[in-house]
């Protein structure tokens, strides 16, 4: 069985940076994403995110923030938050931005900007910081690194 997985998105800003710009320009998207323990105990650890994006040349930005909590069992969340996909970005990441692209395609389209690809991430690269999530969760757990 899968641990429980809920997302919540508690911020958006969003903007127009180009009067000229409409859905059809050709962009490229600028993704600075963080993601980081903010509790953890005996089958749970939440998390916080956030998801920072621009396109090239100026169109919009799209900002999304908000926690990510994960319920089950010790050895189940341990799994999910040292898995890595094979670009290197967290598995637990690709599922927050799973669950929150909705918000941010939908934003685009009220916006009248470029809609974000739904791989989108798989394209960036997180911050390193980012990638040592686990660490409080490991080290309560007695797992080396």
């Amino acid at each position: 069985m899968a641990p429980d997985f809920d997302v919540v998105i508690k911020g958006v800003e969003s903007s127009r940076t180009a009067e000229d710009a409409n859905e059809n320009v050709d962009v490229a998207f600028n993704v600075n994403s963080s993601i980081s323990e903010s509790d953890s105990g005996p089958g749970f650890v939440t998390l916080k995110y956030s998801i920072d994006m621009e396109t090239q040349p100026s169109a919009a930005r799209i900002f999304v923030s908000g926690t990510a909590k994960i319920s089950g069992k010790d050895g189940e969340i341990e799994q999910l938050l040292g898995a890595k996909e094979n670009d290197g970005t967290p598995t637990v990441f690709m599922r927050i931005y799973q669950r929150v692209y909705p918000t941010m395609y939908l934003l685009s389209g009220a916006l009248h900007v470029p809609y974000p690809g739904p791989g989108l991430l798989r394209q960036n690269r997180m911050e390193t910081e980012a990638q040592i999530l686990a660490t409080p969760v490991r080290e309560r757990l007695g797992i080396a690194r």
